[in-house]
């Protein structure tokens, strides 16, 4: 079986890829991977076979050669874009995090680079014939999820693996827009058999257990790992003195990649970001433009995040709301987890239509959307803000207000994916959600997918009745179809896990979802 390895460390990937072929006769004959990792070296000395695609390349739409010359005769299925076209307004909607001061990346030129995509990736499968993609997460950067809808629509299996609350802990998946019945069925299962709930958490996989009951504590204890990365990084990345710092990291890491005739100080960064005035594909960013860059993106951000401060509002805890953070955009967690609702204002613009006039729905900005690391920029206009304030019901929640108590106090949560769903239903409140998350089968979710589940939304949260032993039961069935592994950057310093049981853990889940 040959196999395309989307976007994957060669830490853990490469043994997990060496074991699948030893094992189970799985070829890689195509991998993008990362530069950082020293992949470009790693790959090929252990597939020398494999066509191996720098990450930064792939973002510009820079194939290797042998796939790039077959582009005149891959042509473009009219068909496919026609029941795609959906879709494309999500691919589109991706290079906002590649268009930084949101002027450099026109219309024309997004569709350019899509149907590039197409082309070269119909290139690609024409030529090698893959009969499988094993990709770390969920596709969410264009070339990949360009790559994931031409599998989907030729039907070739695409094995992904979507996070949860619980650093490490994963579930693999085959589609982006649904976890699949595997978890519900053997909650379903678990429940049937009426479980003590102290036997149910006695029983529980120690860091899931840890998760809960760090979240049943306060905001403090119970905030996700990466909002201290966030703030390290928004530090770091917020002046002068600290980018340079930075730079100066980098150099000392990985000192080949900066010097010589190709070194980064050189040629410039490798980088996904379009240029005003340059083609996507060539496109790079010496220490001066990326300074320039950074500069003014924060100026931006600064701008935005005070008049963000102006519009809002503290809490009301006597009047009826909906508590509705948003999504720190451009991510995977609203795009395409989101599918249409990457929009935030349909959100909003859906949940202020089907409750009652006098409740109303507190916004609060994810704090990540004005960090100097982070490229919020692109995905916010003040404009955005002043459409939500035309609705007499809505109040924009202070950045500092605590999200635990907002919580505490709604009548319910409303989220796409986020973590505050999660928070949410520990706290024994109703959830709303918009997009996928490995929650979304707990019975005190609804998800809204049209009209039809909308018009629910009040029934529901009037209806809904916390019950622990369900919420344990589903963390089991959670347990049960999840695994544990350093997938992806950052995540081996962070857990307590041998490499062998990592990449057990992997090739198993592997070939289990691809029944050999």
């Amino acid at each position: 079986m040959k196999v395309i390895y989307n976007t994957c460390f060669a830490d853990p990937w490469l043994k997990v890829a060496s074991q699948l072929e030893q094992k189970h006769g799985l070829e890689p004959v195509y991998w993008i991977g990362y530069e950082i990792d020293d992949s470009e070296k790693l790959v090929p000395a252990v597939f020398p076979n494999a066509v191996y695609h720098p990450v930064f390349d792939a973002s510009k739409g820079i194939f290797p050669d042998r796939i790039s010359k077959h582009y005149a005769q891959a042509h473009i299925n009219i068909d496919f874009i026609k029941d795609y076209a959906s879709y494309e307004l999500q691919a589109l909607k991706m290079m906002d995090r590649m268009d930084p001061d949101r002027c450099s990346f026109s219309f024309s030129e997004r569709q350019r680079h899509y149907r590039n995509l197409i082309k070269n990736w119909t290139s690609c499968i024409d030529i090698l014939e893959p009969e499988l993609v094993i990709s770390a997460t969920v596709p969410h950067r264009v070339y990949d999820y360009v790559l994931y809808l031409l599998c989907r629509y030729l039907h070739i299996p695409f094995i992904m693996f979507q996070h949860t609350a619980f650093p490490g802990r994963i579930i693999p998946l085959q589609e982006i827009n649904s976890i699949g019945q595997a978890i519900k069925n053997d909650y379903d299962e678990i429940l049937h058999a009426k479980p003590n709930g102290n036997m149910l958490k006695a029983n529980l996989a120690p860091d899931i257990l840890a998760g809960y009951q760090n979240v049943q504590k306060d905001c403090e204890m119970g905030k996700p790992a990466y909002v201290e990365t966030n703030k390290l990084q928004h530090k770091q990345s917020s002046n002068i003195a600290g980018l340079s710092m930075k730079l100066m990291s980098e150099i000392f890491r990985y000192p080949a990649k900066f010097f010589g005739r190709k070194g980064f100080l050189l040629q410039g960064f490798p980088t996904y970001l379009k240029r005003k005035n340059k083609s996507l594909e060539t496109s790079r960013l010496n220490i001066v433009q990326y300074s320039f860059y950074k500069i003014k993106a924060n100026k931006l951000k600064r701008k935005l995040e005070n008049y963000y401060d102006s519009c809002t509002r503290n809490p009301d805890f006597s009047k009826p709301y909906i508590f509705l953070p948003l999504h720190y955009q451009p991510e995977m967690t609203s795009n395409p987890s989101g599918d249409m609702f990457v929009d935030q204002f349909l959100c909003v613009e859906t949940l202020a239509k089907k409750i009652p006039d006098d409740w109303e729905i507190y916004i609060k900005e994810h704090p990540a959307q004005f960090q100097s690391h982070g490229e919020g920029q692109t995905s916010r206009i003040k404009e955005f803000y002043d459409d939500l304030l035309k609705f007499p019901n809505i109040r924009l929640m202070p950045l500092n207000a605590d999200s635990f108590h907002l919580i505490s106090n709604a009548k319910a949560v409303a989220t796409i994916t986020g973590t505050v769903g999660w928070e949410a239903m520990v706290r024994g409140k109703p959830v709303l959600i918009f997009g996928l998350s490995w929650y979304e089968n707990y019975p005190g979710v609804l998800k809204i997918r049209n009209e039809e589940s909308a018009g629910k939304i009040y029934d529901f949260i009037q209806k809904f009745s916390f019950d622990e032993n369900k919420l344990l039961s589903y963390l089991a069935a959670l347990e049960k179809n999840s695994l544990r592994a350093y997938y992806f950057r950052g995540l081996k310093d962070k857990m307590n896990q041998s490499e062998k049981e990592c990449i057990e853990n992997l090739v198993d889940s592997i070939i289990c979802n691809i029944n050999l």
